[in-house]
C-alpha cells in the first residue's frame, strides 16, 4: 500500500514537472511576433497568396480584442466585413488590403492573436501588412512584442 502511495506522489510529481517546463517554454514565446507570408506559386502567378502574424500576450483576451476594435476605430478609411464579438473575430478592410483578425484565450491572462491578410495577385512589393499591425496592437497595449524572423 505505502509503495503505491510513494508511486502515486512521484507520478504527480513528475507530471507538475512537465507542467512547469511547459509554463516555462511558453512565457519564453510570449511577445515574440512569428510571421510567414506565402511564396508565390509560378503555377498560378493569378492566386492570391497570405501573410499571417501570430503572437501570444500576456493580456486577457477581452481586452486585447477592445483594442484590435480601438486600432480599427482609428482608421477612418478602414471598414468591417465581418464582426463577431461573442469568437473575438473580425474582418477589416482598407479598400485595398483585407485582414481576418482573431483572439483566443488561452487562459485568463494569456491570449493569441492572428491576424491573416491577403496579398492580391500583382502586387510586386507585399508589404507584411499583419505584421505591422501586430506591432501597433502591441504598442498599444505597452505589451513587448519582437519579430521572431522577419518576413
Amino acid at each position: 500500500m505505502r509503495a503505491l502511495f510513494i508511486a502515486c506522489v512521484l507520478n504527480l510529481l513528475a507530471v507538475g514537472s512537465a507542467d512547469a517546463q511547459w509554463l516555462l517554454l511558453g512565457r519564453k514565446a510570449v511577445g515574440r511576433i512569428e510571421n510567414m507570408i506565402q511564396s508565390p506559386d509560378s503555377a498560378r502567378p493569378k492566386a492570391p497568396r497570405y501573410d499571417v502574424a501570430v503572437v501570444l500576450l500576456e493580456a486577457p483576451a477581452a481586452k486585447v480584442y477592445d483594442t484590435v476594435i480601438a486600432t480599427v476605430a482609428e482608421h477612418p478609411d478602414y471598414r468591417y466585413l465581418k464582426r463577431n464579438d461573442l469568437n473575438r473575430d473580425i474582418e477589416v478592410t482598407n479598400g485595398s488590403k483585407s485582414a481576418g483578425v482573431h483572439i483566443i484565450e488561452l487562459d485568463k491572462k494569456l491570449s493569441q492573436l492572428i491576424i491573416a491578410s491577403v496579398i492580391e495577385p500583382g502586387e510586386t512589393s507585399p508589404v507584411a501588412f499583419a505584421l505591422g499591425n501586430v506591432l501597433r496592437i502591441c504598442q498599444k497595449m505597452h505589451v513587448t512584442c519582437t519579430v521572431a524572423t522577419p518576413p
